[in-house]
């Protein structure tokens, strides 16, 4: 079911571009959905929430990736579940016999606190780091390759959209 949770749809994009491409699609925020899920009292011998109620546990996560996230229309893969917990800061509780997830605005009973849950963006253009450094030879090689990918990169992308 594709209804937002306490009537609520989040933006997704931030570039318009991507908003274009995805016009006409009704995208719900990932916090919501999760909510959705873990609040479920159906699906507590999968997933639920810890005692204090501001984590929540993985009991079965073989189960939750076959039968509980296809039910939302998210991807089975549980690599795709675990990045997407990390883009909105949701923590692992490292002192957790459990897999445990936490998030400060995440906790029971208070659904209208993940609307301050925030996907995190990476900068666009931000500097990429070389392993080798500016005083080894191999540096200025190694720059001049990197440019010459960015600019290919940046050269098929621009073909692509005149198509």
């Amino acid at each position: 079911m594709w209804l937002p949770v306490a009537g609520r749809v989040k933006e997704y994009y931030r570039y318009p571009a991507m908003e274009a491409f995805h016009k006409g699609c009704v995208r719900r925020y990932f916090a919501d959905v999760l909510y959705e899920m873990v609040d479920d009292p159906s699906t507590d011998s999968i997933v639920s929430w810890s005692q204090d109620g501001k984590s929540f546990i993985f009991w079965d996560q073989d189960k939750f990736c076959s039968d509980v996230l296809p039910k939302f229309g998210l991807s089975t893969s549980p690599t795709f579940f675990v990045r997407l917990t990390n883009i909105y800061c949701f923590r692992k509780v490292e002192v957790s016999e459990h897999c445990e997830y936490a998030h400060d605005y995440f906790v029971r009973g208070k659904p209208e606190l993940t609307v301050e849950i925030e996907r995190q963006f990476k900068e666009r253009g931000a500097p990429i780091k070389l392993a080798i450094k500016p005083h080894e030879p191999a540096y200025k090689e190694s720059r001049e390759r990197i440019r010459a990918f960015m600019l290919a990169k940046k050269a098929a992308r621009s073909l692509s959209l005149k198509e």
